[in-house]
């Protein structure tokens, strides 16, 4: 055999055994488990709903790869890297004891699921996302979301509500869906992709975005980006196991506020989508954010009955009001630095945002108070039966706006002094201004 010819066999000799290594390589990479794409899905939907921020059973809680690892009740780690025998939860996924075996008083994980869950485990129980402690559904990519119904068979309450300042638009949250009108109730376009209940819309001060916060109870919260002009999803802000239901910019546009279910509060930059600082303070779900006009401050509302005010550089909470007795569900910053905040206890209360004291009651009744709101020279006060509307300089009551026993549910975060617009429970707009008076219309295509 010539030089040439042996060559040319330990050429084939070589490429052949590079050939079965590559395959090796491809086929181990293929059998490696990846926490974020694989097990992360089974554990959000299986298990996260009783073992998440809003509900640990047995104090334990795996909405997070860092909580996940942690000691179970029996007082055993509940995944020990590389062992299957030692791993808690993996041993409680196929115990033969329905009582003792998890999800409680559901059927056991379908097999393959299982097999996922104990590959990974096998392998090193390896994180591959960015920080242990990014809650499980913050590893999971954008979904894409049922398109809405073309026709609503029933009504639904009107959980959002924004003015285009500019165009007089209307926008509404639907199923699934943002809505958007006119002024007399014409449907001018609708936005899909969007989450199941929209709970806020806010319209960037200078550009053409949508900011929405969304989601399903129990399962998934979103805040997501739209173009207004082209209804396209420019980006997903942030994702998480629990509906979330407040989301606004800025004065200036720079910076968002997300009001979160674990009761913290999440500073965004709204140029580059990074996240600059979480405000901490509550013990519960956010309900809602409200910028100081000065872009300094921030004012959130929880279900812990509290309200706080927030320095946005620093994170520092700067006042604290617990003068309420249930849920708060939202406040806004009147003159002279002083606070309203409306809760479930039927009471609107001012309250200085210095030093967190109480000043006085604004209103005082029996049912629970949803929505407030502010213009340039009045601010208004929504809940069951009417629409009452207060002079800044005063607090003195200048019109109340029944509502034939519906629910006032969602009022505009940014209001066109001319231009006053509601939503109510039944699922229809209120629109008034001028010599106009009041008009309606169902906010159902």
């Amino acid at each position: 055999m010539n030089r040439h010819s042996f060559l040319c066999n330990i050429a084939l000799i070589l490429a052949s055994v590079l050939t079965c290594n590559v395959q090796a390589e491809e086929a181990n990479v293929a059998s490696k488990v990846s926490f974020s794409e694989q097990v992360a899905p089974i554990l959000l939907k299986r298990c996260v709903s009783c073992h998440g921020s809003k509900l640990a059973e047995s104090g334990y809680r795996l909405d997070s790869y860092r909580s996940l690892l942690s000691e179970m009740v029996s007082g055993q780690q509940a995944v020990v890297s590389g062992v299957i025998a030692e791993s808690e939860l993996f041993q409680r996924l196929i115990h033969e004891d329905a009582d003792l075996r998890m999800p409680a008083e559901a059927n056991s994980l379908p097999d393959a699921e299982i097999e996922l869950i104990k590959n990974w485990i096998e392998q090193g129980a390896v994180y591959d996302g960015v920080s242990p402690d990014q809650i499980l559904s913050s590893l999971l990519p954008s979904r894409r979301h049922p398109s809405a119904p073309e026709s609503y068979p029933a009504s639904l309450p009107v959980s959002a509500i924004a003015i285009d300042l500019e165009t007089k638009e209307i926008l509404t949250g639907g199923y699934h869906e943002l809505i958007i009108w006119n002024r007399s109730g014409q449907l001018l376009r609708r936005i899909g992709d969007q989450g199941q209940r929209t709970y806020s819309i806010d319209l960037h001060p200078t550009n053409r975005n949508i900011l929405t916060s969304s989601g399903t109870p129990g399962l998934l919260g979103e805040v997501r980006i739209f173009d207004r002009q082209t209804g396209q999803l420019i980006g997903n802000l942030i994702q998480s196991d629990e509906v979330i239901l407040d989301a606004e910019y800025s004065p200036d546009g720079m910076r968002v506020a997300v009001a979160k279910p674990d009761g913290s509060i999440d500073l965004y930059d709204a140029n580059t989508n990074e996240r600059i600082l979480t405000l901490l303070g509550h013990s519960d779900q956010v309900t809602s954010v409200t910028w100081h006009s000065d872009g300094k401050r921030l004012g959130t509302t929880s279900r812990d009955k509290a309200a706080k005010i927030y320095d946005v550089d620093s994170g520092r909470s700067l006042a604290t009001f617990s003068g309420h007795t249930d849920c708060v569900n939202a406040l806004v910053f009147l003159d002279g630095d002083e606070v309203i905040t409306v809760s479930d206890d039927g009471k609107a209360m001012i309250w200085s945002a210095q030093n967190g004291r109480k000043k006085r009651d604004a209103l005082s009744g029996q049912t629970p108070l949803l929505v407030v709101s502010r213009t340039e020279k009045h601010y208004r006060i929504g809940g069951t039966n009417r629409l009452l509307t207060y002079e800044l300089a005063t607090h003195q009551k200048v019109a109340e706006l029944p509502t034939d026993g519906d629910w006032v549910t969602s009022v505009p975060e940014k209001e066109d002094s001319g231009m006053l617009v509601f939503g109510l429970h039944s699922g229809e707009v209120r629109v008034g201004g001028g010599e106009k008076g009041i008009d309606q219309f169902s906010a159902q295509p």
